[in-house]
């Protein structure tokens, strides 16, 4: 409010100037009010400023807050999707807050969690070698840890043996880890053809080899028949080396066989148990006997898709060690290297002559057949074998009611 100043002259120039003095008064006074007026102005104005930069601040702070929560948030997204990475959360992890140390003990957990993972792959890997992924489907297991003592599956399927000629000769002649070594380059060169053809391996006998084929024969024929080209390209090396090539015998056979596991509460092991599983392990045996490489049993011939794909031998009908009933043996011609394979095809029919006369006890007309595959082949041990038996039943009795089985009285 402005002051009122009378001015009027009937003052005195006493009153004049005391009015003056009031006046000036005022004057400072309202200097004095219009200076404190300012400093609040100001002082405001600075609190105002301050408040505005602590907001915003606070606003950054606070959006930043939200984005690494959102972090956290997309981490745990990853980790569910297994494409999580440490350094997600490096930043966040920096934290000095409850935030950071979230995100700290997060990630570490996370690591523990696919390190543990990780060992648990491996040794399930570990635990595959023992026993294949081929075995727990086939016995309908998700894991090793299904496993019980007992579980089987029984069923038609077709059976191998194959086993390595004369190993016991040379394991003489070389030291334990030689023989360790030379055994496992062995069997890695002829084992992944069981998995190809859709068999698998049940055990391994030192360098013998057990597997079953759950889909039929044709898997196991096919399998021998390139286990065998593998052997031949592995000896093509082995030569190359001035190493000895190596002969093995492959024996299969067909029938209701009982696959699971055998054992004790504290060691179990896989395993394959029938009549059928021990004949094709007499038949394996039976490939040293006539000098061939892979044998069958007419139980595998008849229940080929394909007979006609393959040149099938028929060898002999015989009652092996521990049997009482005869048994159809089979030679697969498919195996032999050239030129044996196409001179034991080329005398397949005089060996059928031959073997029609053996059987009926025509033994000169058959003893003429045999020494002609001989002439022409000399290495058809079978063919020597038959003129060796003749030879030998001329020279004794004949068996009463001879019908061409002969019975082994060893292994």
């Amino acid at each position: 409010m402005k002051p009122q100043i009378n001015l009027a002259p009937s003052k005195s120039p006493e009153e004049l100037h005391i009015q003056l003095q009031e006046l000036s008064q005022k004057l400072e006074e309202v200097e004095d009010e219009k200076n404190s007026y300012e400093t609040l102005v100001e002082i405001i104005t600075q609190h105002s400023t301050d408040l505005e930069n602590q907001i915003r601040h606070k606003n950054r702070e606070m959006q930043t807050y939200i984005e690494q929560v959102k972090k956290v948030i997309d981490a745990a997204i990853a980790v569910k999707n297994n494409s999580f990475q440490p350094q997600i959360l490096s930043d966040v992890a920096a934290r000095s807050d409850a935030l950071g140390e979230l995100a700290q003990v997060f990630s570490h957990m996370v690591q523990t969690v696919k390190a543990r993972e990780q060992e648990l792959e491996k040794l399930l890997q570990a635990y595959g070698r023992f026993v294949p992924d081929e075995f727990l489907q086939f016995l309908g297991k998700q894991s090793m840890v299904d496993f019980q003592l007992g579980d089987h599956v029984s069923k038609e399927m077709a059976i191998m043996f194959s086993d390595m000629r004369s190993f016991t000769t040379m394991a003489e002649q070389m030291t334990p880890q030689e023989n360790f070594d030379f055994i496992n380059n062995y069997l890695q060169q002829i084992s992944p053809e069981i998995r190809k053809h859709n068999g698998f391996i049940v055990k391994y006998i030192g360098d013998g080899v057990m597997a079953v084929f759950p889909d039929g024969v044709d898997d196991a024929i096919q399998a021998g028949i390139v286990k065998l080209e593998q052997l031949q390209k592995y000896n093509h090396s082995r030569k190359i080396n001035g190493d000895i090539p190596l002969k093995i015998g492959i024996g299969i056979h067909v029938g209701d066989t009982m696959v699971g596991i055998i054992g004790d509460a504290n060691r179990m092991q896989a395993d394959a148990l029938s009549d059928h599983v021990n004949l094709t392990a007499r038949l394996e045996g039976l490939t040293k006997y006539y000098g061939v490489s892979l044998l069958i049993s007419g139980d595998v011939v008849q229940r080929l898709s394909q007979p006609e794909k393959y040149h099938i031998r028929f060898l002999d009908r015989a009652i092996v060690k521990g049997r009482q009933e005869a048994i159809t043996v089979c030679e697969v011609l498919d195996v032999e290297v050239e030129p044996v394979r196409s001179l034991k095809i080329h005398t397949l029919p005089i060996f059928e002559e031959g073997l029609q006369e053996y059987c009926q006890g025509n033994f000169a007309k058959a003893r003429v057949c045999f020494e002609q595959i001989v002439a022409l082949n000399p290495d058809d041990k079978p063919s020597q074998l038959y003129l060796k038996r003749i030879q030998s039943l001329l020279e004794n009795s004949i068996p009463a009611n001879w019908d061409g089985v002969w019975k082994f009285t060893q292994k």
